[in-house]
């Protein structure tokens, strides 16, 4: 079990908020509890940079489906980036990747160039 740990950042009208450690049912209340403030901030831009995430659990997946609603109803967008390859086949295969805004890297989500696994 890998602790999870949050670190945030500006950058002019977004927030890039990286993600290291598991995100499953034993971490997924701490997630939750330390997005709020990013979810109900000033910050129209939430990217949450899951490239230090080893694994997730659908625990995990129902936190980040409930933190897209809460962002969503706020007005605001929530992009994913840096998604691992069994991440990444874990969203394909719950098709997750058609609700959430998927990105390779930082500057494709700036861009909105959606490019996930070589295709668009």
């Amino acid at each position: 079990m890998n602790d999870l740990k949050i670190q945030s950042k500006t950058e002019e009208k977004r927030v890039i908020i990286c993600i290291s450690g598991d995100i499953d049912a034993y971490h997924s209340p701490k997630l939750k509890e330390e997005m709020e403030p990013f979810i109900n901030g000033e910050m129209s831009d939430i990217t949450l940079d899951l490239s230090d995430v080893p694994y997730i659990d659908s625990a995990g997946l129902g936190t980040l489906v409930s933190i897209l609603r809460e962002t969503r109803n706020g007005k605001k967008a929530l992009k994913l980036i840096g998604l691992r390859q069994n991440i990444k086949r874990i969203f394909e295969m719950t098709r997750l990747d058609k609700i959430f805004e998927v990105y390779d890297t930082l500057e494709e989500s700036a861009l909105g160039n959606k490019k996930v696994g070589g295709s668009y």
